[in-house]
């Protein structure tokens, strides 16, 4: 008896620690993402070192700024998507909390191209803001690979986006590692 309780005090202490880790390596991967974004964008710029010095900064401040004017929508779609019948409300509640976001960002992409033009051309700025959709495109892709590989073996696909239904998917991954750039899964 005491053997069991004894694990089972060990089991109960480990548990926070475990999920901390977890969201410890999620933050990480979350950084060494960003790194990566920041990396393939300014190489597409093809910045010099004084450039890059200047940009990086300002950049990490514009992407922040972004992703944070997204956030609320963001999750509360990902908590729709779990709900099994969403109702109207859920949806232009949704719809309301999309178009502030997208409003939201079009004023911080005004504002932060305006404090870029002091110290790039037109063409870089362009360059950043192409670049950013293509880093988006590839990460979607790698996204669809690393999704498609994982569960080519799954018995029950429907647990996972690959079930269809009239061209439409009938339900959202919900793996954390699926969700975590914010993209659905394909």
């Amino acid at each position: 008896m005491k053997k069991y309780l004894l694990l089972l005090l060990v089991s109960l202490l480990t548990i926070p620690f475990a999920s901390a880790q977890e969201k410890k390596d999620k933050a990480k991967m979350m950084e060494e993402l960003q790194q990566f974004k920041l990396d393939y964008i300014t190489k597409e710029m093809q910045l010099s070192e004084k450039e890059k010095s200047e940009f990086i900064p300002l950049y990490k401040e514009y992407d922040k700024e972004r992703r944070e004017a997204g956030a609320e929508a963001w999750k509360f779609e990902r908590e729709l998507k779990k709900k099994s019948n969403p109702s109207e409300a859920d949806y232009k509640k949704l719809s309301e909390l999309q178009q502030k976001a997208r409003e939201k960002d079009n004023e911080i992409v005004k504002k932060f191209d305006s404090k870029m033009e002091s110290l790039l051309s037109s063409k870089q700025i362009y360059t950043m803001h192409q670049a950013e959709g293509k880093f988006f495109e590839k990460m979607k892709e790698m996204r669809k690979k690393h999704h498609d590989g994982k569960h080519s073996g799954d018995k029950d696909q429907n647990k996972h986006s690959g079930k269809k239904h009239n061209g439409k998917k009938e339900k959202p991954c919900d793996h954390d590692e699926c969700t975590s750039m914010q993209i659905e899964c394909q």
